[in-house]
């Protein structure tokens, strides 16, 4: 359990130190960004919405409150650099790499949080009697 939980902190960790880096690539390098939102096919008003949801989502994340939040933003982060990726496929803009490289300590750190969450299901439970009502 312990190693688990450590690995989990580590890949979470990972994750939202990249996240946190884009959000702050974009602010500084706004212009760049713009241009490359541009070149995939999004608006550049774009860069602003995905920046709060991401700092949002990297603070509900590291909160861990509530499991129905952590769902949901585990699926919107995964949406958000599955989309990317294909984005940078299709427009033949950049390879994606980056989009890859961050969705790898996302599955990471949700797989584990899974398996950290059946494991504490197992302790609340003692034969078929939930106490945790």
């Amino acid at each position: 359990m312990n190693s688990n939980k450590t690995m989990y902190r580590i890949s979470l960790g990972i994750f939202c130190l990249a996240i946190l880096g884009a959000v702050a690539n974009s602010i500084v390098n706004y212009s760049t960004v713009a241009e490359t939102f541009l070149k995939l096919g999004y608006p550049s008003y774009l860069i602003e919405i995905l920046g709060v949801a991401q700092v949002i989502g990297v603070l509900l994340l590291i909160l861990n409150k509530g499991q129905w939040f952590i769902e949901w933003v585990y699926a919107g982060f995964f949406l958000n650099l599955i989309l990317g990726f294909i984005a940078h496929l299709v427009s033949n803009y950049g390879n994606g790499a980056s989009a890859v490289l961050c969705l790898i300590p996302l599955l990471v750190s949700y797989i584990l949080y899974k398996r950290m969450e059946q494991t504490e299901i197992g302790k609340n439970k003692i034969g078929d009697i939930n106490y945790n009502v």
